[in-house]
């Protein structure tokens, strides 16, 4: 008996070429050709499979608003939305805080984040509203979430604060609206935009008499009648005049304090004289306390000093000693019920789901953790190489940290504290990230053990009002930054940043009023897409993506064009081995001869989307001569000489990363897929033989699947038609000529094998072969791995 084995390598080799007839979506070819080229051709057979591996940022505690109140016997507790994904909803909990139990937990039946929780004292209900719109309540001793509705279509809820009568009032993105809720009457009213222009309405504190209203693109205070429907804009002090945001308020007495973006001062303004009469500087953390139970003071955090009490007599403020290593989220008095911390205790919430507890007369402290929460993955924002042949994955503000896949090993690891990534780039042995907010690029040395401070180092920051590096691209000893702007803002920048030296040169409005989101280099000059859009809460201005050509040295642009009429975003670009340029905006693939500075082809290959910066766009060239391409949620491979397109992997596919060995990585809301090019496609069987077959068998077209059947007869294989074997027995003679495809997967054959000229692949693996087994003719040539063979072997399967 002869026993064939393949080496691994060769096992691989041979694989990346087999190709069947797969469960993809069907073949496309160009909808909307743009060009006078040649249609396309039919595409060859699908390689390889999509593989999931699982969530590489597992899960995660984070409520980015909390808020506190109590049950209905004066029990304390803390509220928190966690921040599901696309595949898992929102989790709304419940902390008792003398306890520390979680009393209460339900995942939502809609909306994934939540900025937006206030407690009402005047029903004793918590409210709390999703970025998608979605608002809720629930009050102590319920049994499930109440569903309130939507209240407007398209608009986000992003901060809430219940009246003292029990209306609760609402602030939207992106119409920057104000909206009322009626517990009793289950009524909403819209009360308008808060400031003309503003897109979010960012921060409320509602009393028995109006509504205080921060906005953001651009630090707005203005106040809404209760009684007479009007609003009334207060003039923040001169030098807050460019800020970006009103991002927290409290009222305490008569004084308004509030935080603004990006100083992070805290304003203190008299609501009765209308004047503002102290500013803190660069206070740290979300909110501030109401006034303690003298009403005397309130608390915040300032990150040099810890907790501080601020005295709105004297308005001064002075370290109380209590330095909890977190951002305060919300604040209450509250009573725990315990010698240690006798009357009222302040309690901090923090985003990550932990507790902190102070009593003012014992100084006594008290930390609560976040195990008991339940969290979601991580939403992947981007992926990229690694020059250590690990791919790595950055999330939607994650507080893990980046992931980091090694293909080599199969596993997974965690790298804390990088923050939420918008874009990876490399030079030598090091792995460039860009990290949003205020555009901060790290620099990780991958020989060298993650820590961060040290590996990364701190951040050298893009100025210039930028926000999110997103592109990347090296050019000589520089490293060439893509970037789009703060919230509100227009003009991206392209920036080089010197490893070196740490010195970052940053050249704005490349191509005025759009951002920077794709890169690539080439002899020496840098290749950018544009996308319309700036930062989040403007519109655009200008109507069409470019692309452009820059001079590194001086930053000057060389070339302008529109490639693609209507495009919102150019995104992926790369070259080709010939030098040619291609890249794709909303749907469309084009390329673009550097020599003539000239559009050559273009053709709408894909169907038409727009996203804000073109995150679920990307290209790669593989060494198989396919372009391979991320684009309007799938994976598309692309024969460059027809662009012939086959559309591999679809329902949501964002991103695009390569391993050394050319396998394909891409995400899907918060997991993470590879397109395995040595995986066996899992075909899509016309017909399915199972159990006893008597008779000859004949494939005459399509796919026919053998699973666990027992044939007593011959099996031919007709041109074109594809067989399939798995844990089957075959009584009498194999045969196939011209097939487009033959697996023999834990099959035994008494009689002779003979595949010839197959067009699709053979995989013999785990087979025995009781007579003679001949290939010859087939292309690409067949797998084989451990298989048994009586008689003689012959042509291709004798040489594998």
């Amino acid at each position: 008996m002869t026993r064939l084995h393949r080496s691994p390598l060769a096992a691989v080799a041979a694989a990346l070429v087999l190709s069947l007839t797969v469960p993809v979506a069907q073949a496309r070819t160009d909808p909307a050709p743009t060009s006078s080229a040649p249609a396309s051709s039919a595409p060859a057979p699908v390689v390889g499979a999509e593989e999931s591996l699982g969530y590489p940022i597992e899960g995660r505690v984070l409520s980015q608003e909390q808020s506190q109140g109590v049950d209905a016997e004066g029990r304390p507790q803390a509220y928190w939305v966690t921040a599901g994904n696309e595949e898992t909803p929102g989790m709304f909990q419940v902390t008792d805080v003398r306890s520390g139990e979680v009393v209460f937990a339900e995942r939502l039946p809609a909306g994934v984040n939540s900025w937006a929780s206030t407690f009402s004292v005047a029903d004793g209900t918590v409210y709390f509203g999703m970025t998608e719109g979605q608002l809720y309540s629930w009050k102590p001793g319920d049994d499930a979430v109440t569903a309130l509705g939507v209240p407007y279509p398209g608009e986000g809820i992003w901060r809430l604060d219940a009246a003292p009568d029990g209306i609760v009032y609402g602030g939207t993105y992106p119409g920057g609206r104000l909206f009322s809720f009626d517990p009793a009457t289950g009524a909403f009213v819209d009360h308008g935009q808060a400031v003309p222009g503003e897109t979010y309405a960012r921060t409320l504190e509602a009393d028995a008499d109006g509504v205080w209203v921060g906005t953001q693109p651009r630090a707005r205070l203005t106040r809404f009648d209760r009684a007479t429907g009007e609003f009334t804009q207060v003039a923040l002090p001169d030098q807050y005049a460019t800020h970006e945001v009103v991002y927290d308020m409290t009222l305490a007495r008569e004084y308004l304090l509030l935080r603004v973006q990006p100083s992070n001062d805290l304003l203190v303004y008299d609501t009765g004289s209308g004047d503002f009469v102290n500013i803190v500087p660069g206070i740290s953390g979300r909110a501030m306390s109401a006034p303690d139970p003298s009403g005397r003071y309130v608390y915040f955090r300032i990150a040099s000093q810890g907790i501080v009490a601020y005295d709105l007599d004297t308005h001064t403020y002075a370290p109380i000693g209590w330095a909890p290593n977190a951002f305060p989220g919300s604040w209450a008095w509250a009573d725990l019920d315990h010698s240690d911390f006798p009357g009222l205790t302040l309690v901090m919430t923090y985003y990550y789901g932990r507790i902190y507890a102070w009593n003012p007369q014992t100084r006594k402290t008290r930390y609560i953790g976040e195990a008991d929460l339940q969290g979601a993955p991580n939403t992947i924002t981007t992926l990229g190489s690694g020059p250590d042949g690990a791919v790595y994955v950055g999330a939607f503000l994650s507080p893990p940290g980046m992931a980091r896949f090694d293909p080599a090993t199969g596993t997974t690891t965690l790298l804390a504290g990088a923050g939420q990534i918008e874009g990876f780039g490399t030079y030598g042995d090091h792995l460039v990230f860009g990290r949003y907010p205020s555009a901060g690029l790290l620099d990780f040395d991958t020989t060298k053990p993650w820590s961060v401070g040290t590996n990364p180092g701190p951040a050298a920051v893009i100025a210039d009002e930028q926000d999110r590096p997103q592109a990347f691209a090296q050019v000589g000893d520089l490293l060439a930054v893509g970037s789009v702007p703060k919230s509100g803002r227009l003009g991206g920048a392209l920036s080089l940043w010197d490893p070196a030296t740490g010195e970052v040169v940053t050249h704005r409005h490349v191509v005025p009023d759009q951002s920077v989101v794709s890169l690539a280099e080439r002899d020496g000059l840098l290749y950018g897409g544009t996308s319309v859009n700036g930062g989040y809460g403007i519109d655009p201005v200008a109507t069409e993506a470019e692309l452009f050509v820059a001079d590194p040295a001086t930053g000057d642009v060389l070339h302008r064009q529109v490639p693609v009429p209507g495009g919102r975003a150019v995104n992926g670009l790369t070259f080709d081995d010939d030098g040619t340029l291609w890249g794709v905006s909303d749907g469309t693939l084009f390329t673009y001869d550097p020599h003539t500075r000239a559009v050559t082809r273009a053709e709408r290959l894909f169907p038409r989307s727009t996203s804000m910066y073109g995150h679920d766009r990307h290209l790669y060239f593989r060494d198989d001569g396919y372009l391979y391409v991320t684009s309007s949620g799938s994976l598309w491979r692309v024969d460059p000489s027809t662009w012939a397109t086959t559309e591999l992997a679809s329902s949501g596919v964002g991103s695009l990363a390569a391993d050394e060995a050319g396998n394909l990585y891409y995400a899907r809301g918060a997991a993470l897929y590879r397109w395995n090019f040595s995986l066996r496609p899992q075909p899509v069987c016309d017909v399915t033989v199972t159990g006893p077959h008597a008779g000859p068998l004949t494939v005459p077209s399509g796919t026919t699947c053998l699973d666990g059947a027992s044939v007593i007869g011959p099996v031919q294989v007709s041109p074109g038609a594809v067989l399939v074997a798995e844990d089957s027995s075959v009584r009498g003679p194999v045969r196939a000529v011209g097939a487009g495809g033959v697996v023999l997967d834990g099959v035994t054959v008494t009689g002779p094998v003979s595949v010839v000229g197959s067009v699709g692949g053979v995989w013999i693996v785990d087979t025995t072969v009781i007579g003679p087994l001949a290939c010859s003719g087939n292309d690409p040539e067949p797998v084989l791995e451990n298989v048994d063979v009586t008689g003689p072997v012959s042509g291709q399967c004798g040489e594998a």
